[in-house]
């Protein structure tokens, strides 16, 4: 017996479901909101009452949404996520 623990492989949408608790970014877009925590924070992109975040221009905007169809983060984790990175908290 060796020891070192057996390598096994897994599909890599399973292991975002077991990193995220079942939320994958193609879940959060196809429900145009944020993923779910502790990933993210779960939120809508437009809430209920219609409000959504305002972008300064065009460019910010395009940025945002690519980001968001990447990650599945709304704007608000995005920049938490670069602050605590910025501040080495999160690679």
């Amino acid at each position: 017996m060796s020891d070192h623990p057996e390598i096994i492989s897994i599909p890599k949408a399973d292991f975002l479901r077991a990193l995220t608790g079942g939320d994958l970014p193609a879940d959060a877009i196809r429900e145009e909101r944020c993923l779910k925590p502790p990933i993210g924070c779960g939120q809508p992109l437009i809430s209920e009452t219609g409000e959504a975040r305002v972008f300064w221009d065009q460019d910010e905007a395009r940025r945002y949404e690519a980001e968001w169809r990447i990650t599945g983060l709304c704007p608000t984790c995005q920049d938490a996520n670069e602050a605590a990175a910025e501040a080495g908290e999160i690679w």
